[in-house]
């Protein structure tokens, strides 16, 4: 009987100065882990990415400037929709990761949810609350995504543009039409075959549950959506809907999809101390997550 591959995630002590090997589908530095030079490379009966087994993404989501038909709102221009991707066995590490968070800086409230218009202004829940504090919140929020290996992905509609443009579909799909498409292209990409699928979750809403569930099923089945398209072979299932009150993963998405309209409102220069705190968030903690080939649509030519 062979004996059980020897192997240990990579560290100081080895690194490919000293065996030269690494398993394949470890796509980074962080990620690389040491094969013994007793066991072959080419024994890949589990994935060793980060010392454990690999598996699917769960891919939240949620939007920011949804103004539903009306595309005329010179205050929310632009409709976003966001996925934070998480790899499935560090999903739960995030949500306490986040809970730490809220408990850190409100105690009394430890399950306080992450939303981020309310964080930022200090609105809801998070009225009163110092905007030092509120401020904290949030970054500390973001820096969870990296430490949690997470990907973030995202679309945007330029309302102004489409309403030019002629175009009826809502924002809200067609952004969830070009977001699905990047979900499945981006985990499509990966080396390692348990990596290549993902689960979409999304904050409930009974506006776009079923339009949302009969678009990811079309694609799926012929690539046809709110525009001819291309097949999604890599989301599996459907779309599943949760409260995003109780689903820190949703909430993240929250944070980063406000934290993008805000600032694409015209506030990347804003001299104003909060604009300029959190255009320096995304700048660390956001924008080397990002996978997306598609910049904001309609284009202006």
């Amino acid at each position: 009987m062979a004996s059980r591959p020897s192997w240990r995630r990579a560290s100081t002590a080895c690194t490919s100065a000293t065996c030269g090997r690494f398993r394949p589908g470890c796509r980074s530095r962080r990620e690389q882990c040491c094969i013994a030079p007793e066991t072959s490379a080419t024994d890949t009966g589990r994935s060793c990415c980060q010392g454990g087994l690999r598996t699917m993404f769960l891919a939240y989501l949620d939007e920011s400037g949804n103004t539903g038909r009306r595309l005329d709102d010179p205050d929310q221009p632009v409709h976003w929709l966001v996925a934070v991707l998480v790899p499935e066995d560090r999903a739960v590490d995030l949500m306490l990761a986040l809970d730490d968070v809220v408990q850190h800086h409100v105690p009394d409230d430890p399950l306080r949810e992450l939303h981020g218009a309310e964080l930022f202004g200090g609105a809801g829940n998070w009225r009163g609350v110092p905007p030092a504090t509120r401020l904290a919140v949030y970054e500390n929020a973001l820096a969870t995504l990296a430490a949690h290996d997470c990907s973030i992905a995202h679309a945007s509609i330029d309302k102004v543009r489409l309403q030019t443009w002629q175009i009826h579909a809502s924002p809200h799909l067609i952004a969830l039409h070009f977001l699905m498409e990047k979900i499945d292209v981006f985990v499509r990409q990966h080396a390692d075959p348990l990596r290549q699928r993902a689960l979409l979750v999304a904050d409930e809403t009974n506006e776009h549950e079923a339009f949302a569930i009969d678009l990811l099923a079309d694609l799926q089945r012929k690539g046809v959506g709110v525009f001819d398209g291309r097949q999604v072979t890599n989301i599996v299932d459907t779309v599943h809907f949760v409260r995003s009150e109780t689903n820190r993963g949703v909430q993240a998405a929250d944070l980063v999809a406000y934290a993008l309209s805000r600032l694409g409102n015209g506030r990347w220069e804003s001299t104003k101390a909060g604009d300029q705190a959190l255009a320096s968030m995304v700048t660390t903690h956001v924008t080397g997550l990002v996978h997306t080939y598609r910049a904001r649509w309609p284009r202006r030519d």
